[in-house]
């Protein structure tokens, strides 16, 4: 290869590696937040209202929700933060009292204060197999939401927090550090769980409310809001509880 031939191979290697390092930068420019990114290609659908644990309240404000269509369990969980999928810990169709006919999951995010984008994950284990909705039927849902800080590290407003909840609720020890609250669904009328249900004909997500044994906790960045309707005597929720907030 000639002197010139080296110089223009070298040359036009030079501009091919500036325009797709630009190319590259500016797909990450259009991004307030990176994890942004992974939200590319997943369908966005319409949404009404957020969920949240109403005598806690810790999540009632969020900003700019938007809502995504369900899907897969495995699609859901590649679809968030490395950091928050890591912390997960996932259970088995064995183990619970019914048979999921249907196990998916589904993404709603927000905005923080920090303008920094937060991720919430719906996973659910339903027996109903007639599309993303418990439909009166057995159900375990865990709602898992992004939340740095512990809302329950001072102790004052915790004392206090808790002597505000109604007297219905078990305070638990989840480990030394964490409380791990637990409100069980009982009598004609009982404690209404929130979860995200989805409208395939109206492509639209809803917040729909069913009675259900109920499990609420923080634990390492992370606000568990778990939820069942099952045989509770066959199997303990609690036990299921534990596994996916710490893993054993």
């Amino acid at each position: 290869m000639t002197i010139q031939k080296k110089y223009l191979f070298l040359l036009l290697s030079g501009i091919l590696l500036t325009i797709l390092s630009c190319s590259k930068s500016d797909k990450k420019s259009k991004y307030i937040d990176q994890n942004q990114e992974l939200l590319e290609g997943l369908p966005e659908v319409n949404g009404y209202d957020h969920t949240y644990n109403y005598d806690f309240g810790i999540l009632k404000e969020r900003e700019k929700v938007e809502f995504y269509k369900p899907v897969s369990l495995n699609e859901g969980l590649s679809r968030i933060p490395l950091e928050m999928r890591n912390k997960i810990n996932l259970i088995s169709n064995s183990d619970l009292s019914f048979v999921p006919q249907t196990v998916k999951s589904n993404i709603v995010t927000s905005w923080n204060d920090k303008n920094k984008l937060v991720f919430q994950i719906q996973i659910s284990y339903l027996e109903n197999d007639l599309g993303y909705d418990t439909n009166f039927k057995d159900f375990f849902i865990v709602s898992i939401t992004q939340y740095p800080d512990d809302p329950f590290a001072d102790e004052i407003n915790r004392t206090t927090l808790e002597e505000n909840l109604p007297d219905t609720y078990h305070i638990l020890t989840l480990d030394d550090n964490h409380p791990l609250y637990y409100q069980p669904s009982f009598g004609s009328w009982p404690r209404m769980f929130d979860y995200y249900y989805f409208n395939e004909d109206k492509n639209r997500m809803y917040k729909e409310s069913t009675g259900s044994h109920q499990y609420y906790a923080w634990y390492d960045g992370l606000i568990y809001k778990i939820g069942c309707n099952m045989d509770i005597d066959s199997v303990d929720p609690e036990v299921l509880v534990r596994k996916i907030i710490l893993g054993n």
